[in-house]
This record gives C-alpha cells, sequence and structure tokens, in this order.
C-alpha cells in the first residue's frame, strides 16, 4: 500500500490526507517520502516543537503569518478580535528569496495536521496564490496532510469569530478545501498493538461508538489504589503541571545529589521551540524516558522507550534501558532549527539557523497528554477524569502496547468519550483507499502535460511589463520617450504570445483527454509540446527578454534609478527563471527543449565603466552640465571622463568650446614646448580656461600632432 500511495503523491498533483490510527506508521512514510521524492518540497507543521521533530519548519514562520484569526471576508472586522483578507494581504510583502522559493515548490507536507486551524490554512491559500501569481487553489502546489483527526484538535482562542465562518476549526472545513478533489488515504496496519480484543476497544473509542465499547473489559484495568514496584509505569496526566509536580516529587524522593545537564545551544533557536528542557535535573534512580529514536542505527531505545539512570557524574549518564540486562552509556543528540532557502540550481536547501544539543531524555513519572503524542509505552497509569479534552482517552489507551499494561486510576465511563461526527463524514466523504491506482493512471498523463502548461504560462507577463511602464512614468530620471517605444513595440508581441499560449492549451489539454479515453497517440502530444517549448523560448527570448535587458543596461548604475532599477530587475529576474525553467521541462520521460539551440539567459550584465557611460551620454547629445546633473556627478568629472576620449581623437570639441576659445588655444598651442605643466598653461591662458578645459584641449591636439 504504501508504494502506491508513494506513487499517487510523486505522479499526480492530487492533493492528500494521510491519516490512520496510532502506531499505523504516518511518521514513517513521511521520512520516506522525503527522502525519495523528486518534487521540491517543504515540511511544516502547526506549532515549533511538531515542527522540530517533523524535521521542518513551522508555518507561521514559513508564510509570514500573523497569530491573529483570520476571516475570510472583504467586510470590516474589528482589529482586536481578527483580520479580514485585506489586512493579511500586507503580510505577503515578502523577500526576492522566498518569493522564489514559494514559486519553486511543488509539494507541501503538513504534519501533524490535527492541530492545523481551518482560517490558518486559508491564509497559507492565499499567500501561495499571490505570490505564484496563479489562482488555482494553493496557488497550484500540491498538498500533502499527516495526522489523525481523532487525536489532538486544533487550539482556538475565539471560537465565536471562527464559527461565523467555519463549521469547525478542523483544517478539511478551510474554504481552500471546499474547491479542492481531496482525497484520504487510512494507513491500516497497526504496528504498535498485536492484541485484537484490545484493538477493537481502541477503534470503538476513536470512532466514538459507545454502544459497542466493551466498558467490562477496560475497566478491569482499573485499580485505584495501585503503586508501581519493581516495573517502571509512567503516569499520564492532561497538564504539565500535574506532570510536573509527580516528576519532582519523585525525584525528591530519591537519596543522593543532584547532577545538572546544561543544553548546548548554539546560532537562532527559538525558547518556544527546544524539544527539550534547556537544564536537566537527574539523579541515580531518575526513571526516564528516550524522546527520540536511536540515531546512531543500532536501535537501543525509541521514542518512549524507558529506562533507569545507574550512574551518574558531571562527565555522563549511564542507563540501563527498560527490558534490558547491560547498560547503556547517552549521547547528546542534536536538534535542528531549519530555514528553507534555494541554491543557485533552484534545489530547495535546508539551512541550518541553530541547534540544540541535549540528551535525548525526560523525566518519566509522568508525561502529559500532548508530550506522549507519537510515543509508545510498554506500561501507563492514566486517569481519564474530567480533565481530559476530546480526543485525549484515545491518545492516552493507544499510546500503549496493550491493554494489560494501563493501569486505570479512574473507571472509564461514557460522559468522557468522544465523537466528532464531522471527523468520521469527512473521512468517509473522501476515503479513496481502492482507489489509488485507478487515480494514479487517471491522473497521470494530465498532471504532467499541466506541468508543461505551467512552465509556459506567460499570462503574467502582463503585470508585470504594465507595472514597469507605470513605474518608469514616475521616475524622474528615466528617459520616458524611449520606454514609451520600447513598452509600444513590446505589448503587441505579448498579447500575441498570450493568445497562442490560451489556444496551446485548449488543444493539448483536449487532446489529453482523448488520449486518457483511448482516443490518439502519446506521441502527438510530445510533439506539441516539444514545438511549444521552443516556440515559447525563442520568442519570449528575443522579443522581449532581450530588448528589456538591452534597455536595463543603459539604466543600470545612473544616479536616482537605484529603486526603478531594483523594480526593473525584479521583472528580469521572473524572466530569466521563465526562460531557463523551459529548457528544463519534461513530459514524463522525455526532455523538451532542444539543446542543439541552447541559450545562455542571464541577467548578468557587465558594469559599463562610468567614462563609456558619460561618452554614450554624450554621443547621444546631451551636454556636459546635462549628462552631470542626470549621473549626479560635478562637471570637472564628467570633463575628466571625457578627456579619455579626447586623447583618442573621438570628442567634438566644437559642442564643449566656442569657436573663439579653440583658437586661442590653437594659437598657444604652438608654443606648448614651453609650458612644462598645467600651472605655465594657466599661466599663460586667459583666466576663462579651467585645469579640465585645459587637459581636455591638451589631449586632443596632442593627439592630432601625433597622427
Amino acid at each position: 500500500m504504501n508504494e502506491s500511495l508513494f506513487n499517487l503523491a510523486e505522479h499526480t498533483n492530487r492533493s492528500i490526507f494521510l491519516t490512520g490510527k496510532a502506531g499505523t506508521g504516518k511518521t514513517t512514510f513521511l521520512n520516506d517520502f522525503v527522502k525519495r521524492t523528486r518534487k521540491k518540497h517543504i515540511v511544516v507543521a502547526p506549532t515549533g516543537i511538531a515542527a522540530i521533530n517533523a524535521g521542518g519548519v513551522t508555518i507561521h514562520s514559513m508564510f509570514g503569518l500573523p497569530l491573529r484569526t483570520f476571516a475570510p471576508t472583504t467586510e470590516r472586522i474589528d482589529g482586536n478580535l481578527a483580520m479580514n483578507i485585506a489586512d493579511l494581504m500586507h503580510h505577503f510583502r515578502y523577500r526576492k528569496e522566498k518569493l522564489k522559493l514559494l514559486r519553486e515548490i511543488e509539494i507541501i507536507i503538513i504534519d501533524e495536521v490535527s492541530m492545523l486551524r481551518a482560517d490558518v490554512l486559508d491564509m497559507m491559500d492565499f499567500s501561495l496564490r499571490h505570490v505564484r501569481r496563479n489562482q488555482q487553489k494553493f496557488g497550484g502546489v500540491q498538498m500533502l496532510f499527516i495526522g489523525d483527526l481523532y487525536q489532538l484538535p486544533p487550539v482556538v482562542r475565539d471560537e465565536n469569530i471562527l464559527n461565523q465562518y467555519y463549521n469547525s476549526p478542523f483544517f478539511f472545513e478551510s474554504l481552500a478545501l471546499k474547491e479542492l478533489p481531496l482525497i484520504t488515504i487510512e494507513l491500516t496496519t497497526v504496528y504498535r498493538q498485536k492484541d485484537e480484543k484490545f484493538l477493537d476497544i481502541l477503534n470503538e473509542i476513536r470512532d466514538g461508538e459507545i454502544r459497542d465499547i466493551d466498558f467490562e473489559s477496560l475497566n478491569e484495568r482499573y485499580i485505584p489504589d495501585f503503586e508501581p514496584t519493581d516495573e517502571p509505569y509512567v503516569y499520564l496526566t492532561s497538564h504539565n503541571r500535574m506532570a510536573d509536580e509527580i516528576n519532582r516529587k519523585k525525584l525528591a524522593e530519591l537519596p543522593g545529589k543532584s547532577f545538572f545537564f546544561k543544553a548546548d545551544i548554539v546560532g537562532d533557536f527559538n525558547e518556544n521551540q527546544y524539544p527539550n528542557d534547556e537544564t536537566l535535573e537527574l539523579k541515580v534512580g531518575s526513571q526516564i524516558m528516550f524522546i527520540r529514536n536511536d540515531a546512531s542505527g543500532e536501535r537501543r531505545y525509541f521514542n518512549g522507550k524507558l529506562a533507569e539512570i545507574v550512574d551518574l557524574d558531571e562527565k555522563g549518564i549511564t542507563v540501563v534501558i527498560d527490558g534490558d540486562d547491560e547498560s547503556y552509556t547517552l549521547k547528546k543528540e542534536v536538534w535542528e532549527q531549519k530555514r528553507y532557502s534555494l541554491d543557485s540550481e533552484k534545489n530547495i536547501t535546508e539551512d541550518i539557523l541553530g541547534s540544540f544539543k541535549q540528551y535525548p531524555i525526560r523525566l518519566a513519572w509522568a508525561v502529559t497528554i500532548h508530550k506522549s503524542q507519537g510515543l509508545t509505552f510498554d506500561r501507563l497509569i492514566i486517569d481519564a477524569g474530567k480533565s481530559f479534552a476530546s480526543g485525549q482517552v484515545y491518545v492516552a489507551l493507544s499510546r500503549c502496547r496493550t491493554l494489560e499494561g494501563i493501569v486505570l486510576k479512574s473507571k472509564i465511563t461514557p460522559d468522557v468519550i468522544f465523537a466528532d461526527r464531522r471527523v468520521s463524514k469527512f473521512q468517509d466523504d473522501t476515503h479513496a483507499n481502492d482507489r489509488m491506482d485507478e487515480i494514479l493512471n487517471a491522473e497521470k498523463y494530465d498532471y504532467s502535460i499541466k506541468k508543461v502548461l505551467n512552465r509556459l504560462d506567460c499570462r503574467w507577463f502582463k503585470n508585470s511589463l504594465d507595472s514597469w511602464n507605470n513605474s518608469s512614468k514616475y521616475s524622474k530620471f528615466v528617459d520616458k520617450d524611449k520606454v514609451k517605444f520600447l513598452y509600444q513595440g513590446i505589448k503587441p508581441e505579448l498579447e500575441n504570445l498570450i493568445s497562442i499560449y490560451d489556444k496551446f492549451e485548449k488543444i493539448i489539454l483536449q487532446k489529453t483527454q482523448k488520449f486518457v479515453h483511448g482516443n490518439g497517440e502519446w506521441s502527438e502530444i510530445e510533439a506539441k509540446s516539444k514545438g511549444a517549448v521552443n516556440f515559447f523560448f525563442n520568442n519570449v527570448n528575443e522579443k522581449i527578454f532581450q530588448q528589456l535587458l538591452d534597455f536595463y543596461a543603459e539604466t543600470k548604475g545612473v544616479k536616482g534609478l537605484k529603486q526603478y532599477n531594483e523594480d526593473f530587475r525584479v521583472f528580469l529576474d521572473d524572466l530569466e527563471d521563465y526562460l531557463n525553467d523551459l529548457k528544463k521541462v519534461y513530459l514524463l520521460e522525455t526532455k523538451l527543449f532542444d539543446g542543439e539551440n541552447d541559450v545562455k539567459i542571464s541577467t548578468k550584465i557587465a558594469k559599463v565603466p562610468s567614462h563609456i557611460l558619460t561618452f554614450q551620454m554624450f554621443e547621444e547629445g546631451k551636454t556636459i552640465p546635462e549628462i552631470a546633473k542626470e549621473r549626479g556627478l560635478v562637471t570637472e568629472t564628467i570633463f575628466g571622463h571625457l578627456s579619455k576620449f579626447a586623447s583618442q581623437g573621438l570628442l567634438d570639441l566644437s559642442r564643449i568650446f566656442p569657436k573663439e576659445k579653440l583658437k586661442i588655444f590653437e594659437k598657444e598651442f604652438q608654443n606648448a614646448d614651453s609650458h612644462d605643466s598645467l600651472t605655465d598653461w594657466k599661466n599663460a591662458l586667459p583666466k576663462d580656461f579651467e585645469y579640465n578645459e585645459i587637459r581636455m584641449l591638451l589631449n586632443h591636439y596632442t593627439f592630432e600632432r601625433a597622427k
């Protein structure tokens, strides 16, 4: 089943909700998919701890989302309570690097999705559509949601606001998903529990089928006076303070002195995302549990495995792992705070911002339900009283491998079993376990051709071209006549390309549908796609990109055009990406770009030397004062630039000096050998001759005499 699921996620654009009971291998699939996929992907999670554990980043940090509740409306909203669409859009002014990253993503994996609120998912949708200039839901990005909706629900601060726009806080109620053909795939093999009777009880509690639950067998584990003696048990509590109180009390009861182990924190690591206590207080005899799987490959322990500390000093910790006879010396583990970025080849890479190095253990006489998610225990003490929230009874019981390993401090009664029919209805309506191969075969061709269309789509050029043209109107220093001429030349070419794209899109989708239904040849689709990729590459490059790039070369470095050029450069960078992406497009396994016609596409321009830029402006008819003003330089500097060209006889001096002045200098030049320095020249000439003028004239007449 896992291989079919991998192929479905890898070879289609179908968004998937991957779920399953506790212990069915959801995390294992996530880790395997990330290792194997060729798609550009990121992993995000609703909370900091979940993100660290999943090897990703938080949703809010990735998308720059505010913490306030989002109301998906254009109507005015009390800003103290929530924000509307207009308020949200202000948060999408990303850096250029973040924009490029978000435009490259092909699939987003969201782990622990049971804790994801519907409004947060809608904010992601708005962000992606805006950044990717694509009005498909999530900007056309494939979504892979992973989690168990029967476990811990989303935290909602203000239910009144949220209830006005959403039927429930669960992610599947988001407006974006209403228009997305999401399917649910449920992993069904439970690896944690093998006892069929216990599994039946867990399933009935999970589904909220109160009449079917075997309360009698379950409450046989009710032992109110139970105290652990020989074997280690973990007390599962609903709140942190209860767990902390039990752990502190048990630690204080142990003889001997405490040892303290401080974490090594390097770089940027948010305190609210620390995966463990910054300082561990431990004694010999402490009951601890591991909070990570063994990274060494030896598999000596796993997340939730218990152990007892048997030796302790400032240098290290020795334990005996539950079920083992030999002692084991602990090693510190490293957790990393990450950020995603693009490398020079536009591959998504993980940058390590900071690290947290600590022993992968915590005191474990007691642990909260919340921190137990994803853990497996052999023996548990559970008090499922009224403090347990919806879903917590199932989470608590399902942490244990066997029913015999559970001790109940209070009886489990029907009033602490909660069933949310909205969850079961959503999963029933979208269930697709038996349709995976059918969906894969039906959608892989359509998916592949749409990837090609997405790369070819040039409709977004229009807004960028118009924005560039409009910004030129507001710039004091740009040549508006040149901009107008260029814009009027490019606009009809672009409109023609958009028209051709629209026709190609319609035809190629029709041919793909015919092929899927058994009519037509894939080779014809392949040939037309090759033709389209090469046609758009050549036309966009020659008629749009190169035209704009040439104009940018003229404006680059000109005084007063810094902001204008920065905005212009964003458009050029986008066009560069468009063309280079076309060179890498595949249809299934076939490369579409004609490698023989490969053209290097780059916005990198050799910097024009300042004196050459001055000479270009002089040749265009500008005077020295005009050049100085436009370039923000003093006239002396402009004279210095032009003097270099005077020494080559390239300067028309009649544009700079009146005839009378030239005649005076020519006459004095006959005595050139008697003047050893510029000062001598200055003293010999009338007072209205400036040093920079003398240097320029000397260069010119010296060149002329040497010819």
